[in-house]
């Protein structure tokens, strides 16, 4: 079929010059001996931007100044270190390696995955590589020797691209003739010596041409099969092997290019996806006569693009073998007006394709007026911009790929999860930071930070970067190195990085951080770790404050984070409450309703003795004795049960208590410091004195809110200075209103005038005081259903400072318990 490399080949590109920087290069013609590229093709194609990379390659050596090498000493590649999450493959023109401006040394190679040396040429007659044009001097040259080793120290490997070309129907064409048996084991065991001696890791095989029956009667696509699958079993075990392939050869896979035959010997294909616009401006929707400005690599809409390829070749081959090739270039002409995109290039008249670094700064050129920027009415993401350019006396049109265009092809790739993405050619683009930064928000976005060995104050900053990554926002995770616990998810941090972290007194942790990029890509997390000096300034008026969720969860509150709490299918979390000592609140208790009690945080409690209620919803709350031996549950009708802890003796039993037989209205109990009693509060507000056996019964609650009949009391709040003679404190109620009680020679508590309050909601459900907190001085917060943490003050004191982060369930009664010290 005469016409089918017109359909499936697509890499095609017409210019006069090929602009590398602010002054155009002028070709050369093609070198005799080199015989890369193919001179017989049809007109309305032009040469191509492979081709034109080629010839500038395969230039006599002497007219390209290259530093010969005494061979630089290469390093070996390094294991594996953090970058990018999918392939990014870049080119390189050979002329180009060492240039100041738009070589090496202006990329990013933490941005890289793969560098391909473009490229060696072979002698299609014997099969032997050439050695006497520009690639060759520039391979052996010590710009590549310092390539290769930037390259290694950052762990991206090294490839060089192996070019013959030739586009012939005839038998004996260049491509055929390369490719018998005889001439192709040269070529491999060439190739193969000069990557071994070079240091490098693997092969590009550029070869391109139409499928057709060759002299020896076998199809061309048949012998670059066996080509491919003789060079692999050659390589080195560990040797990377990658194709160039035609965007359309997948569509129906009959082409020079054998899609599925190839990919058990491959790497990877790189896509050459660009250069479409030469066989798209004949196409719908343009239909033009000739050659018509369009996107060089259209999105989709256009017969050939970018979706399309996408869609065909992972049909045919695992996605994680597609790279998917951009191109860093555009087109460039004189045109009749300013106000559309796709129109003829006036004959004659300067017809260019230009770099990328050339494309992008079209305004701040001389000559330049009239300047407007638009989108293809296409694809609508393919940049494509109008000038008046005095320089040449003519209206300018280009099309090119910015960072806009580019965004979207590379969301494309992720969404499509390809191997990823493919550039031609890294020198195109030099160091144009916006460029770097495209391939970190859609490929890498590394996160970077460092921590002190001590940290001075128990809440500390940690600062997140990922470089010129656009990043949405960071996860942030807390591993307590001393309690052994976590990992635990810290609220996501935004763009600027700024991560709050908090951590107890003598506590090392190792804090881990990873990115989420606007483009969609998910970080490798990094890691680093940091002590709190057990001298530590407190940066809150506690060391630990938290919530407790009706499942047993536990949820922080601008404090360190815990871990090792049960966790129930259904609401069965009744209470909490820490262990007190020197360490409160690291470890505790949670009760379930049942009368179970299981340990939380570290190190963990281990319960001796306790009371147990088998599927009896009972138990409402307990209490701590002052050394953390043991305490006392109590259960909804009164009855007040002792525990022990480890192998602790029991604690004494209750000798008198508040009994309601059949009434579960018991709700909360207190403990005096002597732990001779306490007092019990139940739902209408009463306040009960209890006592251990042959201990007193504390005084009677004379003063207090009271509600008969109806479920209002919520929570108590008891002085702990509270004697069997003398107690007061609080007590919540459902609506959040707090209550003071007094009774023996204690006198009225400070009244509480600011604090949350929801009339008519039934919203309220703990309290808790701040650590040296009295009757006087009360101030602390209140908790609601949802999680919210409302501060209050008594006796006109100025409210506690409010809560950043806490666990919240809008709409859901969920929270339980507030406690902390």
């Amino acid at each position: 079929m005469p016409g089918r490399s017109l359909v499936f080949r697509l890499c095609h590109v017409s210019l006069a010059v090929l602009v590398l920087g602010s002054a155009p290069l002028a070709l050369s013609p093609q070198p005799v001996h080199a015989a890369p590229v193919h001179t017989n093709r049809l007109n309305q194609l032009g040469p191509r931007i492979m081709d034109e990379a080629a010839n500038l390659a395969a230039l006599p050596a002497s007219q390209v100044p290259f530093t010969p090498a005494h061979r630089v000493v290469v390093r070996p590649l390094t294991g594996v270190r953090p970058g990018p999450q999918r392939e990014v493959f870049g080119f390189v023109n050979a002329s180009n390696i060492g240039d100041p401006n738009v070589g090496y040394t202006q990329w990013n190679f933490r941005l890289l995955t793969t560098v391909a040396f473009f490229g060696l040429h072979v002698n299609s007659g014997d099969g032997n590589l050439v050695t006497t044009d520009t690639a060759w001097a520039a391979f052996h040259s010590a710009a590549m020797g310092n390539l290769v080793n930037t390259a290694h120290a950052n762990g991206v490997r090294v490839i060089v691209s192996l070019n013959l070309h030739d586009f012939s129907t005839s038998p004996t064409n260049q491509v055929c003739q390369g490719l018998i048996a005889a001439n192709a084991q040269n070529t491999i065991n060439q190739a193969i010596a000069q990557m071994n001696a070079a240091g490098i890791d693997g092969i590009n095989v550029n070869y391109e041409a139409t499928n057709t029956t060759c002299a020896d009667g076998q199809a061309s696509r048949d012998e670059l099969t066996a080509f491919v699958k003789n060079f692999r079993a050659a390589m080195p075990a560990g040797s990377y092997l990658a194709i160039d392939t035609f965007s359309g050869s997948a569509e129906d896979n009959l082409e020079f290019f054998n899609i599925t035959g190839l990919a058990p010997y491959v790497d990877s294909f790189f896509v050459m996806a660009y250069d479409m616009d030469y066989a798209n401006a004949s196409e719908a929707p343009l239909y033009c006569s000739s050659y018509c400005f369009n996107p060089i690599s259209p999105l989709n809409t256009y017969r050939f693009n970018v979706s399309k390829s996408i869609a065909q070749y992972t049909a045919l081959v695992p996605a994680s073998k597609v790279i998917l090739g951009q191109p860093y270039y555009g087109r460039r002409g004189c045109v009749p007006s300013l106000s559309s995109a796709h129109q003829y290039p006036i004959p004659n008249t300067n017809f260019v394709t230009t770099t990328y670094l050339f494309a992008s700064t079209i305004p701040s050129q001389t000559g330049v007026s009239s300047f407007s920027a638009h989108r293809d009415p296409g694809d609508g993401v393919s940049k494509w911009d109008t000038w008046y350019d005095s320089d040449w006396s003519c209206n300018r049109e280009q099309y090119y790929d910015d960072t806009f265009s580019l965004a979207a092809k590379y969301d494309l790739i992720n969404r499509s999860n390809l191997g990823g993405v493919g550039l031609f050619t890294l020198d195109y683009g030099g160091g144009a930071a916006e460029l770097w930064s495209l391939l970190a928000t859609y490929f890498s976005c590394p996160v970077s930070f460092s921590l002190p060995a001590t940290e001075s104050t128990t809440q500390f900053s940690v600062q997140l970067s990922a470089g010129s990554c656009s990043v949405a926002y960071y996860d942030v995770d807390q591993f307590d190195i001393t309690l052994g616990e976590g990992l635990f998810g810290l609220a996501p941090v935004g763009s600027s990085g700024n991560a709050i972290v908090e951590g107890y007194q003598g506590h090392s942790y190792q804090i881990l951080a990873r990115s989420h990029s606007t483009g969609g890509v998910v970080s490798a997390w990094v890691a680093a770790s940091t002590q709190v000096s057990p001298t530590a300034t407190k940066s809150h008026a506690w060391s630990g404050l938290y919530t407790l969720d009706g499942y047993g969860g536990i949820h922080l509150a601008d404090s360190p984070p815990l871990d090792n709490a049960p966790y129930w299918p259904w609401p069965a979390a009744r209470a909490v409450k820490a262990a007190p000592g020197p360490n409160a609140p690291q470890g505790g208790l949670i009760l379930d309703a049942f009368g179970g009690l299981h340990p939380y945080g570290g190190p963990a409690l281990q319960v001796g003795v306790e009371p147990y209620y088998p599927n009896q919803d009972v138990a409402r709350d307990f209490v701590f004795l002052p050394d953390a031996s043991g305490g006392y549950e109590l259960d909804g009708y009164g009855g007040i049960h002792p525990f022990s802890i480890g192998s602790n003796p029991m604690p004494p039993l209750p000798a008198q208590f508040p009994y309601f037989p059949g009434q579960d209205v018991a709700k909360k109990i207190t403990l005096l410091a002597d732990a001779s009693g306490g007092y019990v509060l139940d739902s209408y507000g009463g306040i009960h004195p209890w006592a251990v056996a042959g201990k007193p019964l504390p005084v009677a609650i004379s003063q207090h809110g009271y509600w008969a009949g109806a479920n209002v009391a919520r929570d108590i709040w008891l002085d702990p200075a509270a004697t069997s003679a003398s107690a007061s404190g609080y007590v919540l109620d459902l609506y959040g209103g707090l209550h003071p009680f007094w009774g023996g020679t204690a006198s009225a508590p400070a009244p509480v005038a600011a604090y949350g309050y929801w009339a008519g909601q039934d919203i309220a459900r703990a309290v808790w005081l701040l650590p040296g907190s009295t009757p006087n001085t009360a101030a602390g917060y209140t908790l609601d259903a949802y999680g919210g943490i409302h501060p209050f003050a008594a006796g006109g004191q100025a409210l506690p400072a409010g809560i950043s982060q806490y666990g919240y369930w809008p709409g859901r009664d969920v929270a339980r318990a507030l406690w902390g010290a």
